[in-house]
């Protein structure tokens, strides 16, 4: 018991902090905010990451007034996407940043991959509300890229791909 109380303190004081931040960035109608939870992205052992559905965080999402959430789905240790829209109001409110590629990793993953994966995130949200990431960006630190380039740039590559063909068959100008 200690333990959840302990982590509802964290996540009000974090609530607390994040509110005010939301609401100065809200006060321009031009700019969309945007809050991004990380996993850790220092190594490329996915075994040491952080790992567990955002179900767990739904309450707290529900509460922020933040226009976007960036949330990494690339591996299996973000859950399952539809654990994030379970018993919550997120799918009426938010746009989704959908970590699709896995900047840890030097397995590009094809456009049919991805397509399948945001697939997964239309049946919660419409195709105007779905962005396309990578995890976490490219986990770049000073001068120590977890990926080379090379790699970097056909992950990006069938990730724009893959936007392309979801464009093509869910936009609504097409």
């Amino acid at each position: 018991m200690s333990e959840k109380v302990k982590v509802d303190r964290e996540l009000k004081f974090a609530g607390d902090l994040l509110a005010p931040i939301f609401s100065e960035l809200n006060k321009y109608p031009d700019v969309i905010s945007i809050m991004h939870v990380c996993r850790g992205n220092w190594t490329c052992d996915e075994s040491v990451l952080l790992e567990g559905a955002y179900d767990k965080l739904s309450n707290f999402f529900d509460k922020l007034d933040v226009d976007m959430l960036a949330l990494e789905f690339s591996t299996p240790r973000a859950g399952e996407v539809d654990l994030l829209f379970k018993n919550n109001k997120l799918s009426k409110k938010i746009m989704l940043g959908f970590g699709c590629i896995n900047p840890r990793s030097n397995i590009i993953e094809s456009p049919e991959k991805i397509i399948a994966s945001v697939e997964k995130v239309l049946k919660f949200l419409p195709p105007e509300r779905i962005w396309l990431n990578p995890d976490c960006g490219f986990a770049t630190f000073s001068k120590r890229p977890l990926n080379p380039y090379t790699i970097i740039e056909k992950k990006l590559l069938a990730m724009t791909t893959a936007a392309k063909i979801l464009r093509e068959k869910y936009s609504k100008n097409s």
